[in-house]
């Protein structure tokens, strides 16, 4: 059946966005517990065994669809990695799919990003996308589904947001109300990103030293939230 031929079966009837209110729901009763998603075992072995173990795995995406009409305030160029990329044992993994996966080859000169195989997500949406991220030891992203899907899976995951984010990333703070493994990096000045990767380059180089330090090495897999 169609929605307007059932619409009338219910009893009653409410805007998704009118809950919150209904349930008299705060910042400090929102459930923040993760993860409450999981990956299929079998596909997170696969994909263990295609990624292999080497190196401090950033799985990273810089656009989100273009058709939304705020994409260009929130998507950043790909370039902005650059210097993530020259870290010593940092490997980035493109989890990006659709418009601008072009930016690959616009970059494969400067630094190198590593792209998934070509029958990722074949088998539904997402389905190797969140095998893959529970192989990595981190995860960058614009305010895209991949920032939500990270969260929902409990990895960890730095957001990069534009100076006046989604209201769900609320106005300051680097805490996200919704993922406790997430991290957000805001731009404190409207169009400059930057000063936010320059923040989290100075941040991904004190946690790969003090991974090294604790013994875990550059290595190895991350397990610090």
């Amino acid at each position: 059946k169609r929605v307007s031929d059932i619409i009338d079966d219910f009893d009653f009837k409410i805007p998704l966005m009118s809950l919150p209110h209904l349930f008299n729901t705060t910042e400090s009763t929102i459930p923040a517990t993760s993860p409450y998603l999981s990956a299929d075992p079998i596909r997170v072995q696969d994909w263990r065994e295609r990624l292999g173990q080497t190196g401090f795995k950033v799985g990273i995406c810089w656009k989100g669809g273009s058709a939304y009409k705020r994409d260009h305030l929130r998507s950043f160029s790909l370039a902005h990695f650059e210097r993530i990329a020259n870290m010593d044992h940092v490997r980035l993994i493109s989890l990006h799919k659709g418009d601008g996966e072009a930016d690959l080859e616009k970059i494969s000169d400067q630094f190198s990003v590593e792209s998934l195989d070509a029958d990722v997500d074949q088998g539904g949406a997402f389905v190797d996308t969140a095998a893959v991220m529970q192989n990595l030891d981190l995860v960058i992203t614009s305010d895209t589904s991949i920032a939500h899907l990270a969260g929902a899976l409990g990895v960890k995951t730095w957001i990069v947001l534009p100076y006046l984010p989604d209201w769900r990333w609320q106005a300051g703070g680097e805490d996200s109300i919704w993922y406790p493994t997430a991290r957000l990096f805001r731009q404190t000045e409207r169009g400059n990103w930057a000063s936010v990767f320059r923040t989290m380059e100075d941040q991904l180089r004190k946690l790969l030293i003090s991974r090294n330090a604790a013994g875990v090495g550059a290595l190895g897999r991350a397990d610090e939230g």
